[in-house]
């Protein structure tokens, strides 16, 4: 027993560096990977593809320049931002940076437009300048989806026609039989849910009416007065930025709107 003692206290040096030099190496390592979270929302982000899709392409590699790595996590949208408000993810996307949430969260700049428009076949000719207008309308949502504030309270209010729906696509398979003259959703998001559903014989009776529903621009949300949290924001405005004025943002936001996301890469 004593020599086993002699022989610890001997060694404590040696041990006690070997341990601080691993902590610090784990320091380091938790210290450079970005926790993402998001969900499956394709174009903008494709859990199906090793990417990720065109969003999470854009975020790992500002990070990735700034010797960060990125690992996303993929949560259903509440829980997310739950997770972030308690300290469980450095970041969400793609997220409205509404009022509500900048309680606990800090916006990045906006990354790409949130633009909700109102799905129709291209057989009819509707038209609507005001809400409404839209009374006259049969129109299909989806459950727990908001459609923008003036929409949202005119359907809390009961001044619409509107058939919700627990799935995505059922909006728009109803449109394409006609059964109902309107599906709101996300201009980008739309079309590619269009052409993962119909071929595109159908998909060509389906466009979208000119004015838009509602606008919104899409945002990483942070965590708030957190030291790190503020770093990484400034980080990825930084490299937002210098995308921007390269025009890389507007050829993304082409891409997702001709369908091309999936081909999009940042130039060098």
């Amino acid at each position: 027993m004593l020599s086993l003692l002699r022989h610890v206290l001997r060694h404590v040096p040696r041990y006690a560096l070997l341990f601080a030099a691993l902590s610090a190496c784990l320091s380091v390592h938790a210290h450079s990977v970005v926790r993402v979270g998001t969900g499956d929302w394709v174009p903008y982000v494709d859990q199906q593809r090793k990417d990720g899709g065109a969003l999470s392409r854009l975020v790992r590699d500002i990070f990735k320049a700034a010797g960060y790595q990125v690992e996303f996590v993929y949560y259903p949208w509440d829980r997310n931002l739950l997770m972030l408000e308690q300290g469980g993810l450095d970041a969400v996307m793609p997220y409205i940076c509404s009022k509500s949430r900048q309680r606990f969260t800090a916006c990045s700049d906006a990354v790409v437009a949130g633009d909700v428009v109102l799905f129709q076949r291209s057989d009819q000719q509707l038209a609507w300048t005001r809400f409404g207008d839209l009374k006259t309308f049969r129109i299909a949502t989806t459950l727990g989806y908001s459609y923008g504030t003036e929409f949202d309270a005119a359907l809390d209010a009961g001044q619409l026609q509107v058939q919700q729906h627990g799935k995505e696509d059922t909006g728009f398979r109803l449109l394409s039989l006609g059964r109902v003259d309107f599906h709101p959703q996300d201009r980008a998001v739309g079309y590619a849910m269009l052409r993962r559903l119909f071929s595109e014989q159908e998909r060509a009776l389906i466009t979208h009416n000119p004015r838009i529903l509602h606008a919104e621009p899409l945002h990483l949300l942070f965590r708030k007065g957190d030291a790190k949290a503020d770093q990484l924001r400034e980080i990825f405005n930084t490299g937002l930025r210098r995308l921007a004025q390269s025009g890389e943002l507007q050829r993304l936001q082409q891409a997702l709107y001709s369908g091309n996301a999936d081909q999009w890469r940042a130039a060098p």
